[in-house]
């Protein structure tokens, strides 16, 4: 997936006068597509926050949580492109769930901008014994029944490839985001599950251990442990923190919403920079505008003709 760092001089030219100029009549609406707790509602309400300090707009974010972000991005593509109504979820929302949907269309939305990046791995409990994938294949192998717990359709599709890969059966729970995948596992429902980065503090904690990295890359949090690539299953699940809004929104909207979010993501000071380097190491990632658009519909087909090697 094309990812480009853009904390640079050229972003914060956006904030100049010429997109000074919009303001929101009334508050604005930020729905975040899962719920309560996790990376994405931190991160949401974080940068709500601070957009409100710097632009002095009102902004409510609300959790509308369901389906990997599909609950709220069906509504929201039926609200008004005028900046009033905003999403906050994943990259994944928009360019692998509308597959799965008779009502939703890559085209359906305008992309404002992504945020950070996900540290995508594989985690299971440190008292399970298991330091990589292939002691989960000996323990499968040994008659031990592997629950994975997933949080959407992709990251299940994920599981079921690299339990191929691994020549081993798994049953999968479907859990409500990030966040519940991880109290599954440490509720001992799953032994086995995805984590986007929400995972540091327990994986700190030595109460979870990371076996591989589903990124193009090891992950910051361990970077000794091998990417699934590496082991020969071909999947990249990594994806991007990223705000939207209906499609139509005018690009002047648009690049006054990108240019503040910019702004925050550059200082050093900002409580949501600091929360994205300590949880999404190692800084944002930051694709704006008609960019981050040919990202989005790039990575859809990518993943269209993924799930046609899924199904065959």
């Amino acid at each position: 997936m094309k990812r480009s760092l853009l904390i640079a001089a050229s972003m914060l030219a956006l904030a100049g006068p010429a997109f000074a100029e919009w303001q929101p009549d009334g508050p604005i609406r930020l729905w975040i597509g899962y719920g309560a707790g996790g990376g994405t509602d931190v991160q949401g309400r974080t940068l709500a926050k601070e957009i409100e300090a710097r632009r002095g707009w009102k902004i409510a974010p609300e959790n509308k949580a369901g389906e990997d972000g599909t609950v709220m991005s069906a509504q929201l593509k039926s609200e008004a492109p005028d900046g009033q109504t905003l999403g906050f979820a994943i990259t994944t929302t928009y360019d692998f769930a509308p597959m799965n949907s008779d009502n939703l269309s890559p085209e359906d939305f305008t992309y404002i901008t992504t945020t950070a990046g996900s540290q995508m791995a594989v985690l299971a409990r440190a008292d399970s014994g298991w330091n990589t994938l292939e002691d989960l294949q000996a323990a499968a192998a040994g008659g031990e029944q592997i629950v994975w717990a997933n949080w959407g359709t992709q990251v299940e599709a994920g599981a079921e490839l690299v339990a191929r890969g691994l020549g081993i059966s798994v049953n999968h729970l479907r859990t409500e985001g990030g966040k519940g995948a991880l109290n599954a596992l440490v509720s001992m429902d799953a032994n086995v599950g995805w984590g986007g980065g929400v995972q540091k503090p327990l994986v700190e904690a030595g109460v979870l251990k990371i076996l591989a990295s589903a990124e193009t890359t090891p992950v910051a949090l361990d970077p000794e442990k091998r990417t699934l690539r590496d082991m020969g299953i071909e999947l990249n699940l990594g994806y991007q923190y990223i705000i939207t809004a209906p499609a139509g929104l005018p690009e002047e909207i648009r690049d006054e919403i990108a240019a503040v979010v910019a702004e925050i993501l550059a200082d050093p000071e900002s409580e949501t920079r600091q929360f994205i380097e300590k949880q999404y190491p190692p800084a944002p990632i930051v694709t704006q505008g008609d960019a981050l658009r040919e990202q989005i519909l790039a990575t859809y087909d990518a993943n269209v003709e993924m799930m046609k090697a899924f199904a065959q």
